[in-house]
């Protein structure tokens, strides 16, 4: 054996022996690491709205909210009453969108729009706008907005009992974003609106800044817009005295036919940027299903001798767990038009790793299975 091939097995053992900690270290891994990951990656795509009135000919903030980027051409769901004078009972004259920079820096104002040429729902609280003209007035375009990868995530699946995040900009022009963490409490009705599961409730603390914004779970999916809270009351006495605050979030499956018509109107570029990968994995040896299995898709340029443990959670995009019948399925969706290298890991079996096996084609379906089935060879074997 030759001093290069010894190197390149070596090389392949410490890979081997990195993936076979995997196993071992992903459920921790995916806790506040990948949380991390998960806020950050979502930052980008949540906007700041202030609502502006024309004032002896100048612009004048009335006041602001929060909204998610939903297409690269600037579409943006919000709250209908980030737009709505409560005061005079009309839309505001106008609206400017900022966009994140940084977590510890005001978002960038960039452009204008008009409430009125938005896609609203008054009665469910929603809305749909678009910036046309930049900040000095002229026609404007927005492209390559950084979007949120948007799920049909239906009402009935989601739990009491599991974990929310809420991002938004909870103040007036110079705030940086906001995140606060909560739980899933429960639904609400509204009386002659959508029933019983009009409103998730939670206690993670929405403001009137952050209303508007983004709720994510604990996957990153978008499951929600944060809309109000209430204070709740209890007696003391003869008298009633607030004890609290429930947040109010409206599930995201009230908007997906303003999200379907703004993809339909931006056209081709504002099909889904990625797929969903999903597969099973197997036994070589007798084809029974692996429970347990993690399957690791790369960033792009992380080659198989790149992996590294200690910073694994920067170099992994997306991983999944196999379930009792060996299927996974990716929680987000891989970027097309890129190749990436895969790792798969089991207790019991070799692992697998191969540079550049996942290659998903521009015209790919929201969700691919590009291998049908990956085997693993038992250790013994």
């Amino acid at each position: 054996m030759t001093i290069k091939k010894r190197q390149a097995a070596l090389r392949v053992t410490i890979v081997s022996l990195l993936l076979m900690c995997l196993v071992l270290i992903i459920p921790t891994l995916s806790g506040a690491r990948s949380r991390k990951n998960m806020i950050r990656e979502t930052m980008p795509a949540v906007a700041m709205i202030l609502a502006v009135d024309v004032r002896e000919g100048k612009l004048v903030p009335v006041s602001s909210g929060s909204g998610t980027i939903i297409d690269a051409n600037g579409a943006v769901l919000t709250n209908y009453h980030v737009l709505f004078d409560a005061n005079t009972k009309t839309l505001h004259d106008l609206f400017i969108i900022g966009l994140f920079r940084a977590a510890d820096r005001e978002p960038e104002l960039v452009c204008v729009g008009d409430p009125s040429k938005g896609m609203l729902k008054e009665a469910l609280d929603l809305a749909l706008i678009r910036c046309d003209r930049d900040r000095s007035g002229a026609p404007w375009q927005a492209t390559s907005w950084p979007t949120i990868p948007v799920r049909a995530i239906e009402t009935d699946g989601i739990v009491p009992g599991e974990s929310v995040w809420v991002l938004g900009y909870p103040g007036v022009g110079g705030s940086t974003i906001h995140v606060t963490a909560g739980l899933i409490s429960g639904f609400t009705g509204e009386p002659g609106s959508v029933g019983f599961r009009a409103f998730l409730k939670t206690d993670a603390s929405i403001t009137h800044g952050n209303s508007g914004g983004t709720a994510i779970d604990e996957d990153g999916n978008f499951i929600g817009v944060p809309t109000a809270f209430r204070l709740t009351t209890t007696k003391q006495g003869n008298e009633v005295v607030a004890a609290g605050r429930v947040g109010l979030i409206r599930p995201l499956d009230h908007a997906l036919d303003l999200i379907a018509a703004a993809r339909s109107q931006g056209g081709k570029s504002q099909e889904v940027a990625g797929a969903i990968v999903a597969s099973r994995v197997q036994d070589a040896s007798d084809g029974h299903p692996i429970e347990g299995a993690i399957v690791i898709v790369f960033k792009p340029g992380i080659g198989a001798d790149d992996v590294d443990l200690e910073t694994l959670d920067e170099q992994a995009l997306v991983w999944a767990q196999s379930d009792a019948a060996g299927a996974f399925r990716m929680p987000r969706p891989v970027p097309k038009g890129q190749k990436y290298t895969v790792a798969v890991a089991a207790k019991g079996y070799l692992p697998l790793i191969e540079t550049g096996v996942l290659s998903i084609a521009e015209g790919a379906s929201a969700q691919i299975d590009p291998w049908k089935q990956i085997s693993l060879q038992p250790e013994s074997k």
